[in-house]
Order: C-alpha cells, then structure tokens, then sequence
C-alpha cells in the first residue's frame, strides 16, 4: 500500500519461503481504488515476488524484488523498477539467470538510498540448493538507477552467502 496514497495496492504472486510445496504466481497486480479492483500490470515470469516497495511520496514509483523460476534459471529475475504505476518495467539489477532478488528496502531519511539482497536458489521436486556465488547485498545511492555489491564488505560473512532479510534503523 502506498504510504502517500492508501487507494493504491500493489500485489506480487508467488511465494518467498522456500519448501517442497512452494506456490509460483503469475506477476503483479494494482488497485487503485483501495482493493475493490484490480488490473494485472505486468512480470509474469518472475514467479516468486520478494519484496514490493513503493516510493513514499510517489505512488508511481516502485520496485519489485523477483526471484524468477526457482525450478529453472530465467531472465525475469533482479530489481525491477516503474516510474509510470507499472506499466513498464525496467530491470535494474540482474545478476545472472539462476539469481533472484528476495529483499528490497528504502533507507527511511532519504529513499535515494536502498539495499537489496540477491539469493542463488533451486527447488526440484526432490532437492534444494540454497546460496552461494551470486548471493549478496547491494546499495544504490540514486533511487535504483545503479547498484554496488556490498557482499565482499569487512564485517560481513565470508563464507557461503545464502538468504538475507535487510532493513534499515531510522
């Protein structure tokens, strides 16, 4: 929901939490009249939506943090970005097609600043491969444009990277 106005919803289909009988969705969604109607807005393919997040003061603006297929590798995965209510999208991180972002959020004193996480994850029928080379954290300082990885930063682990939660304190 937006923060500046609560008509407008965002809804991501899919699920974040991982397990043998893990639900895909078929995208996102937008209400504008507060949840009574919606209309399908686009990302089909990226099957799991981690995270939404929609600027503070423009409900136009918003990211979506998809973790794509996690049965096969595939391109909708990463940081997506709209400027016009979603009806384009622009992927603004991408780490490679077996990647996904699972988390996305706003520094709260200044939304030009964001974190994300990226996640290497497969599910088969019979397996789970959790974390590893493509799994971090990630810092923009102009509202999503461009990403640096943070991963590799003193301080944090240094062994297999698998899921991360970010938030940041006010």
């Amino acid at each position: 929901m937006a923060a500046s106005d609560p008509n407008v919803i965002y809804v991501g289909g899919g699920e974040q939490t991982v397990r043998g009988n893990v639900s895909s969705g078929t995208g996102l969604y937008k209400s504008v009249d507060a949840g009574k109607t919606w209309t399908y807005i686009g990302l089909d393919d990226s099957r799991h939506i981690g995270r939404i997040r929609i600027h503070p003061q423009n409900p136009d603006i918003v990211y979506v943090a998809a973790m794509g297929n996690l049965y096969e590798g595939n391109e909708e995965r990463g940081i997506f970005k709209s400027t016009d209510g979603g009806q384009t999208w622009l992927k603004k991180l991408f780490v490679n097609q077996d990647v996904g972002a699972v988390d996305l959020c706003f520094d709260p004193t200044n939304p030009r600043t964001m974190y994300a996480t990226t996640w290497r994850i497969r599910r088969t029928p019979y397996s789970l491969s959790s974390g590893g080379n493509g799994s971090g954290i990630w810092k923009s300082t102009d509202s999503g444009e461009t990403w640096s990885d943070l991963t590799g930063n003193k301080g944090l682990p240094t062994d297999t990277i698998g899921i991360i939660g970010v938030a940041v304190s006010p």
